[in-house]
């Protein structure tokens, strides 16, 4: 990853550089553990991948599965900038499920939806453009 990485997607607010991405990365991994992720495809050039991927993890006993789509922006052949699309709402009926797990969900600090801070220069390629 470029030491400049954003990284956005559902349910977490835009992540800026590299020790706020180990971070989110952290964050994720103490919600679920045994998180995977299968390609399934993937297509791109010098500037820009997409992958698209199916993450899984245990949520207690039951296996959840959620498919999705990463867009990632190249820069000097490192990722800039990583868009994930999915579909957060499998995830949540999951979690609400467990109430064992709600303790770490909200410790992970994958537990604000509300706060996300998502911006459309997020969602249109702009993520790094100069805001006015």
């Amino acid at each position: 990853m470029h030491p400049d990485i954003v990284l956005t997607q559902p349910l977490t607010a835009p992540v800026r550089g590299m020790a706020a991405a180990r971070e989110e990365f952290r964050r994720i991994w103490r919600l679920l553990p045994d998180l995977r992720v299968q390609v399934d495809r993937w297509r791109g050039d010098s500037e820009m991948v997409f992958i698209e991927l199916r993450p899984r993890a245990h949520v207690t006993r039951d296996l959840i599965e959620w498919p999705a789509i990463d867009r990632i922006v190249l820069r000097d052949g490192k990722a800039i900038e990583r868009m994930t699309y999915f579909d957060p709402l499998p995830l949540l009926p999951a979690i609400l499920k467990h109430p064992s797990l709600w303790r770490r969900w909200c410790i992970s600090g994958a537990a604000r939806p509300w706060r996300t801070g998502h911006r459309i220069a997020d969602y249109t390629g702009q993520a790094n453009a100069t805001e006015n």
